[in-house]
């Protein structure tokens, strides 16, 4: 413990002499060039503690998903201060919930985690969700961050250079589920899906992957979010009897699902695919997990084989086996980390102004302590994190992305079954 607790301190040592020079702090023995060349930046680096909130889905209808996020983002900060913190001081963070479209919690947190002086806002998970508050954010001079967000809005949104995500554009996911729906030998299929900015994006993508590979959408059903039974569109699907029926939702998607079985259209009777805002954790969603015995379903994820100390670390704190963008919420959080040391300053336009280059083009390192040393040796970086290379574009996005394939069996997922494809 001793060990590590000087570590920390010389790298606070370390990193608090970076900062000093940065901001023009003076040194007996420079010359009066060197003391010109380092004054200038003084008043561009006024804030130097790094201040993280959040917006994940503490409540509402994708709360069954938050836990990994959640957990993620106070692991980030603990690895991130035991390496010594960002300028020298230990990062801090205010968890917020996000709770859905259903309630103005967003706003309200948002109010609250501006005012306590987050530079960098981590979430929303719901894309619709991330709409009502990316005005505010971004306007402010402040980063949003989001883990999984996976509308295609956002790649052309004007958000002042603002906006990042760690989860692809669903422009991927729906040719990987289109993909995989034609590959099993669907040629017709219903879509049922959540009519706002996720699911229209999602069914959108998937409908025109679908049909220029030659397959046909029988029937395309979008359902308010607020809808709690789902009859008449399951009397639809009954009618069309598609090969393959499509289901993009959120919590809602166990009714869905259920109402399905009881109409002899469930995954046991038919081929069902889910998406990544209703495959992990479906099992909780239904009374009886048997029903789901054969659905299959996509979701952004890189070979969880490859990340097992993060999946045990994660299973630690409580997380019940569903890990879905975990490593992307733990993975935003380091890159803000990055981007603030790299700028040599704290503020929320410094640091968007780095975060794409924290994620391509340099010498490849994927932890943050690793990376900080590189950093502080004055090398550019590639940092490859939990969920990946991510080798973000102009948008503040990856261009490509691991997809995990997921089958459920009577008992639930089974892992065993997994699949893992890249789409770019």
């Amino acid at each position: 413990m001793k060990k590590t607790n000087m570590r920390r301190f010389g790298a606070l040592v370390a990193a608090g002499a970076l900062v000093l020079a940065a901001c023009g702090g003076d040194d007996e023995a420079a010359t009066e060039e060197v003391t010109e060349e380092t004054e200038a930046p003084a008043s561009d680096c006024a804030v130097t503690t790094l201040n993280i909130g959040t917006i994940l889905p503490v409540t509402g209808s994708l709360a069954f998903l938050g836990p990994p996020e959640i957990a993620a983002s106070g692991f980030a900060v603990e690895d991130i201060n035991a390496a010594g913190g960002v300028l020298g001081n230990p990062v801090t963070i205010n968890q917020g919930d996000s709770g859905d479209t259903s309630t103005d919690l967003a706003n309200t947190e948002v109010d609250r985690l501006l005012a306590a002086g987050a530079q960098v806002i981590v979430g929303a998970a719901s894309s619709a969700v991330s709409k009502t508050v990316i005005d505010k954010i971004t306007s402010a001079g402040v980063v949003q961050f989001s883990p999984a967000n996976t509308s295609p809005d956002f790649t052309e949104y004007a958000d002042n250079g603002l906006y990042f995500r760690t989860a692809p554009s669903d422009l991927l996911q729906g040719r990987v589920l289109a993909n995989l729906v034609i590959e099993e030998g669907s040629t017709t299929a219903a879509v049922l899906f959540r009519q706002e900015s996720y699911g229209q994006g999602l069914a959108d993508a998937f409908k025109a992957n679908f049909e220029s590979s030659g397959g046909t959408v029988s029937e395309f059903l979008a359902y308010a979010p607020e809808t709690d039974t789902f009859d008449a569109e399951v009397d639809k699907v009954v009618a069309a009897n598609p090969d393959a029926v499509v289901v993009i939702g959120f919590e809602e998607s166990g009714t869905i699902l259920s109402t399905m079985h009881e109409r002899g259209v469930g995954p046991t009777a038919k081929k069902v695919y889910g998406v990544d805002g209703n495959i992990s954790g479906l099992d909780k969603l239904v009374d009886d997990p048997a029903i789901l015995a054969g659905i299959k379903g996509t979701v952004p994820s890189v070979d969880l084989k490859s990340i097992s100390e993060f999946t045990a670390r994660l299973d630690a704190a409580g997380v019940d086996g569903v890990y879905d963008y975990g490593a992307e919420t733990y993975d935003a959080i380091v890159i803000s980390a990055l981007a603030a040391e790299i700028a040599g300053c704290a503020d929320g336009v410094s640091i968007g102004s780095q975060i794409n280059g924290v994620t391509k083009d340099g010498e490849k390192c994927t932890d943050f302590a690793s990376c900080l040393a590189l950093v502080q040796a004055g090398t550019d970086i590639d940092y490859d994190g939990l969920g990946g290379p991510y080798e973000f574009v102009d948008a503040g996005e990856p261009a490509a992305a691991s997809f995990r394939i997921i089958t459920y069996g009577a008992a639930g997922a089974d892992t065993s079954l997994d699949k893992y494809v890249f789409a770019s």
